[in-house]
């Protein structure tokens, strides 16, 4: 390395110059120790750059002029000067500056060397009797390589104020690059959805909404799909039985621990803690045991349900039309039931979100259907055409007593339809219906007549009590109706007088007329009913007293066990009642 540097020196400064031997030689051995101490202080140079710079010579000297060398500030003590040039040397040189590393920056100070000073000839090389003063400090371009100081005279010493600031880079210039062609970019498939699970999939063709149900995961019917999705064994399962699966945990999530309206509004749950989850459900949360086999409240035969008991099972939310999908046939039957009852009765807090059109889905082998005592409401709507027990007593069921909901009930035998809110009258289609036997409408607010009991063919017992808008009279054809056993029309607005034709009913055995405003006598036929035990007529505006025919049928092992009138008015005498009033009456009337 010394060598080379060496050489590039004397190529570049001395090629013009007829130097004696003595002095190159003289020139070689300074330089040669000068290179020496500047490779060896350029190794133990900091990293960050120089804190001096190295003098220049001025741009007049040969082309291999130090690129990467720091400029000074000020200009340098000549070797030997103390005070003028011509001084000669007093002290040994004073070790040059610590040049760049030989990684210097790829470029140096964008200023250049501001000239040699005038008294040195800028092609004289140095000589010991007159040493050439260093230039003015100025920066160069800095070389790829390590700097190589070529100065003609060495100073021997820095300026004390030289800079501490490293110098400033000139920026590289990035390279150009070659013009390419944007690349036509490969025609892409579009983005495909994933598909939905398996089982959602085969539940599609018989899902009320067509998937539609599925887009919100809180859903009845996502937790639905989810728990059938759960379910040991489920895809090699028979789309009846996977449906059977869905059909069923709809009912279940729709209805277990679900907040409707009727509870929203009802201020026992206000503030509670743990909302009402269902009474049981043994079988319903496991994950391998088949509806048929154990879930509570399931019947089934030949794998299909034919009945659903959740009968006082504390269910809540608003029981689903998915229950349709279990029919034995119509629009939604899909083979997975053969629904003969629906039991509910006595679940307060279910609702149906005021919607009973599905009634009519239910299939034609549907025969039972009870919700009474549950917070049904709306209107009723046409009913299955086999059914034979209807009850929706006592919920907030507020229309829907028409021709339209049960004309064809021709298997119609048991109808429960009190304590609702139907303002209308009852319609004639109703006393033609060939095997109804129990007919209880009572706390209805039902106006009208009783001109609809005309020709029943089988009425057995028929309770209209506490309708204060019912009026009329006791029709004379009523005594013809020789199946009726029980009859009740209390607390009504009924008048007239009672028809002697009651007599004719053989197989009497209660007749309530309380509450009204009948006037006239009692006919002495009601004494020819040999089966009758209650008979009250309380509270009316009746006159007269009570037939001895009557009276024959009190006592120790007669029929007639209980017989109310107004026996304390002064318009009537009964010497044999067993009460006088509503409220004695009440006490001892045990009748069903």
């Amino acid at each position: 390395m010394r060598s080379i540097v060496l050489g590039l020196l004397i190529a570049a400064f001395l090629p013009n110059h007829a130097v004696g031997e003595s002095k190159r030689q003289l020139d070689n051995e300074y330089w040669d120790e000068f290179v020496v101490r500047q490779l060896e202080s350029s190794m133990s140079m900091p990293s960050s750059g120089p804190s001096g710079m190295l003098p220049t010579f001025p741009s007049s000297t040969p082309s291999l002029s130090p690129s990467g060398t720091p400029s000074v500030s000020s200009e340098p003590t000549l070797i030997g000067q103390t005070a003028s040039p011509s001084a000669g040397p007093s002290s040994s040189p004073t070790p040059a500056p610590t040049p760049a590393p030989s990684s210097s920056p790829s470029a140096g100070p964008s200023s250049t060397p501001s000239g040699a000073p005038t008294t040195l000839s800028p092609t004289g090389a140095p000589t010991t009797s007159a040493p050439t003063p260093a230039p003015v400090p100025g920066a160069t371009p800095s070389p790829t390589d390590s700097p190589t100081p070529a100065p003609t005279d060495v100073p021997t010493q820095f300026p004390s104020n030289a800079p501490t600031q490293s110098p400033t880079e000139l920026p590289t210039p990035a390279p150009t690059p070659l013009p390419t062609t944007s690349p036509t970019p490969a025609p892409s498939a579009p983005p495909t959805e994933t598909p939905p699970p398996v089982i959602q999939v085969r539940l599609l063709p018989y899902v009320l909404q067509g998937g539609a149900e599925f887009e919100d995961p809180e859903s009845y019917q996502s937790k639905a799909l989810a728990r059938t999705e759960e379910q040991i064994g489920i895809e090699s399962m028979s789309d009846e039985k996977i449906t059977q699966y869905y059909a069923l945990y709809c009912i279940y999530n729709a209805t277990n621990k679900v907040p409707n309206p009727i509870t929203d509004s009802d201020p026992r749950f206000d503030g509670i803690a743990d909302f009402p989850t269902w009474l049981s459900s043994t079988g319903w949360e496991a994950n391998n045991i088949d509806p048929c086999d154990g879930w509570e409240g399931i019947t089934c035969e030949d794998g299909k349900v034919v009945h659903i008991d959740l009968d006082r099972n504390v269910m809540t939310g608003a029981f689903p039309p998915e229950v349709t999908l279990l029919a034995s046939d119509g629009a939604h039957s899909t083979g997975a039931g053969n629904l003969e009852r629906i039991e509910l009765y006595a679940n307060e807090f279910l609702f149906n979100n005021f919607d009973t059109s599905w009634f009519k889905l239910l299939g034609s082998n549907m025969k039972e259907l009870f919700f009474g005592e549950t917070s049904f409401a709306g209107s009723l709507s046409e009913l299955p055409p086999n059914l034979e027990q209807f009850d929706c007593a006592f919920t907030l069921i507020d229309g829907g007593l028409v021709d339209s909901t049960f004309a064809g009930l021709d298997s119609l035998f048991y109808a429960e339809l009190s304590g609702n809110a139907y303002n209308s009258s009852v319609p004639a289609v109703i006393g033609s219906l060939p095997k109804l036997e129990n007919l209880y409408i009572a706390d209805a607010f039902i106006s009208g007549d009783l001109s609809y009991m005309e020709g029943m063919p089988s009425i057995a017992e028929h309770w209209i009590d506490f309708n204060p808008d019912l009026s009329g009279p006791i029709f004379p054809f009523i005594g013809e109706i020789s199946t009726l056993q029980s009859f009740s029309v209390t607390q009504s607005s009924l008048t007239g007088t009672i028809p002697t034709e009651l007599g004719l009913m053989e197989d009497m055995i209660q007749m309530w007329f309380y509450g009204n405003q009948l006037t006239g006598t009692i006919p002495s036929e009601i004494g020819l009913l040999p089966a009758m035990n209650t008979f009250r007529v309380e509270s009316n505006n009746l006159s007269g007293s009570m037939p001895l025919e009557v009276c024959d049928n009190v006592g120790f092992l007669k029929p007639l066990t209980v017989l109310g009138a107004d026996c304390n008015s002064p318009s009537f005498d009964c010497a044999c009642c067993t009460c006088c009033s509503i409220f004695e009456c009440d006490l001892i009337d045990i009748s069903p």
